[in-house]
């Protein structure tokens, strides 16, 4: 059996200017403005590591990533490190990467197909169910004195999957998947479900790091429009965008999850089409078929952040998943994966993988001009000034209303009548106080 561990009791978060975490003194109640001590402060960023890396849902990978029985890939929860695993029985699992001797990583490449995984420190060795099934010299070093049941990898106790999505969360406590999700799964079953079979994530896993705090590239994904003109102007000048309409909507679904993006894909552009907006017309059709005409906006979604840290991007030319792992306070390892419909012929799965490489990734115009940005931001705040006052997030204030109002049933959440708006933000940094505070 996996190995049951004891809780430790909470840190708290202290330095001589901050203190335990004060989410009235950091963050606005109505979320319109933020300390900018919550983005450079090592106190803060340990109490995120326990109160919300520790405690939310995460997302970890695509179960296509893992078909057959013993295939595994590693990834992190937060800052600790984990294997999931689909076991000699099938079904899914993940543990943290860490040998119960010792504590060295029990695997040490990104992905494979295994039966077992061995500690290179003193070769202990673990099934894919976790359990220890191997020590060397057993008899000699410790004759009868070792229990090997209570001595197995420590597995997270919760493991969910959504639509080919996995997450997992180390609290034992929380809420299901689907309660944690809330509006947001409604949302996310429109993205997922257009053709029979669900998604696969095709072309690996992208990976690199910018020195940036995590909440930066969350929040702008939640659905900041407002930089579009401004950081990506190239890209639209290009024709690899179209220009930026006010025509849209930004829609908080609850636990700090959103969505935002202009109406029917109209960023879409001219300088590369591709036989995938046909598709993407066809699916926006059947859509309107099922929920009514108001359904014309939500083909594709757009951008989108589930809380804290798995972030999305929809498109008219390609649809990608990331997740922006902290790697201390100033720094994240992003994951990037591009995402198709199974279903879809294999000559449009190649296009959208190029738009994807061209757009995204690390390689992707979009996506330098994006990482240039933030390095800039988190570099502004390394001096003792950069350090003091507050990040403003006030536009759109007062604007929201429930989107059934605007879209009508069956579109959940809270909507803002405008695309330029800072509401999901507001919503985020709320849901943040309110985890950070708990």
């Amino acid at each position: 059996m996996t190995r049951n561990y004891t809780p430790l009791p909470p840190l708290v978060a202290e330095d001589a200017r901050i203190g335990p975490f004060r989410a009235a003194e950091l963050i606005a109640a109505d979320g319109s403005s933020v300390d900018r001590r919550l983005f450079v402060s090592d106190a803060i960023y340990r109490q995120e590591q326990e109160s919300i890396f520790a405690k939310c849902w995460l997302y970890l990978g695509h179960e296509s990533a893992i078909p057959e029985h013993g295939s595994f890939f590693t990834t992190t929860m937060g800052e600790d490190p984990v294997i999931v695993v689909r076991d000699q029985t099938g079904r899914l699992r993940a543990f943290l990467n860490s040998c119960s001797h010792r504590g060295a990583k029990v695997c040490r490449v990104d992905s494979g197909v295994t039966t077992l995984f061995r500690c290179p420190y003193h070769a202990w060795t673990y099934n894919t169910e976790g359990q220890l099934v191997g020590v060397p010299r057993m008899g000699p070093a410790y004759g009868d004195a070792l229990d090997r049941s209570q001595l197995g990898l420590r597995e997270v106790p919760q493991l969910e999957s959504f639509g080919g999505m996995i997450f997992g969360n180390w609290s034992p406590q929380a809420p299901t998947l689907r309660e944690y999700l809330g509006d947001m799964a409604f949302y996310l079953e429109l993205m997922l479900s257009r053709m029979d079979g669900g998604t696969e994530a095709i072309g690996g896993v992208h990976k690199w790091t910018i020195n940036v705090n995590w909440k930066i590239p969350a929040e702008n994904f939640a659905g900041d429009h407002y930089h579009v003109p401004s950081t990506h102007g190239a890209g639209v000048q290009m024709g690899f965008r179209s220009p930026l309409t006010n025509n849209g909507y930004c829609i908080q679904t609850g636990n700090g999850h959103s969505i935002g993006s202009e109406r029917g894909g109209a960023q879409q552009g001219t300088a590369v089409k591709t036989e995938y907006e046909g598709y993407m017309k066809q699916s926006r059709a059947e859509l309107i078929a099922k929920h009514g005409e108001a359904a014309a906006a939500f083909v594709p979604i757009g951008v989108g952040t589930i809380f804290p840290n798995m972030s999305f991007l929809d498109s008219a030319r390609f649809r990608s998943f990331r997740v922006w792992h902290p790697r201390g306070v100033d720094k994240i390892e992003v994951h990037s994966w591009c995402i198709v419909d199974k279903a879809l012929p294999a000559e449009l799965k190649a296009a959208v993988r190029r738009q994807y490489s061209l757009a995204f990734g690390p390689s992707g115009i979009f996506e330098q001009d994006d990482g240039d940005v933030w390095q800039s931001v988190q570099d502004a705040m390394r001096g003792h000034i950069g350090q003091q006052g507050r990040f403003d997030y006030q536009m759109g204030v007062g604007r929201e209303a429930p989107t059934v109002e605007r879209y009508g049933p069956p579109f959940p959440g809270s909507c803002s009548d405008m695309l330029m708006t800072e509401a999901n933000q507001r919503a985020f940094y709320r849901h943040y106080a309110k985890v950070m505070s708990a």
